[in-house]
């Protein structure tokens, strides 16, 4: 397609994450960029009674990016982990990553981009995607705290 430079107010460069201080710190194991050591359980090899998932943590079977996505995706199966632990069984919930995960970002304008794999798409559509998604989600753990 057509590309075009657009004016703008401001730009924004991300450029990753990086590993706080305190986790080279605190004794667990780390990765040499000092992210939490975590197995497919995402369980510390050093401490089994703790879990990390998302931007501190490092997987040490295969490589992950540091994505919220996958914090959220994990967060069930470090619940089920935990569960299992407080029973006095071994973590047996693993997660699986998806090859491609969907990223959406609301660029402020009435509209947002959508990136998936090797697909980018822009406009309205999107942001409006977004919300739809959005607002599942949260009505999903509403529903949650409402049982609790």
């Amino acid at each position: 397609g057509a590309q075009s430079l657009e004016p703008a107010d401001a730009i924004i460069t991300a450029l990753g994450s990086a590993a706080p201080r305190w986790v080279r710190e605190s004794g667990l194991a780390v990765d040499d960029a000092g992210f939490i050591s975590v197995n497919q359980h995402h369980q510390s090899p050093s401490h089994p009674h703790i879990f990390a998932a998302g931007d501190v943590a490092a997987r040490t079977d295969r490589a992950l990016a540091h994505s919220g996505v996958h914090a959220v995706f994990a967060g069930p199966v470090i619940a089920a982990n935990l569960r299992s632990l407080l029973a006095g069984e071994k973590p047996r919930a693993a997660y699986h990553p998806r090859a491609h995960n969907l990223y959406l970002m609301n660029t402020g304008d009435g509209s947002a981009i959508a990136s998936y794999g090797p697909f980018a798409a822009q406009g309205g559509w999107v942001l409006r995607l977004k919300h739809w998604i959005d607002r599942r989600w949260i009505a999903k753990y509403a529903a949650l705290a409402k049982k609790a």
